[in-house]
């Protein structure tokens, strides 16, 4: 799992602003694709080199593993 940041652009206001969603990746028939999970929203208020730390703890959560090492909070 990762996070992907998308561009995209208000119909009305034409402005451009970024949307994040949650993203697995996955083999096809096709060939690889990947599947949206979840929609985080237009403002992540977490630097970008923590995005992969993110995805990996909501993949925890989603399989049910705990964590031994301690993650630090960030106020």
């Amino acid at each position: 799992m990762f996070i992907k940041k998308t561009l995209k652009i208000d119909r009305k206001s034409g402005k451009e602003y970024s949307a994040y969603h949650l993203v697995e990746s996955m083999r096809t028939a096709k060939g690889p694709r990947q599947r949206t999970l979840l929609y985080l929203g237009s403002q992540i208020e977490l630097p970008e080199g923590d995005y992969k730390l993110l995805a990996q703890r909501i993949e925890d959560i989603i399989v049910g593993q705990s964590t031994f090492i301690a993650i630090p909070r960030r106020h």
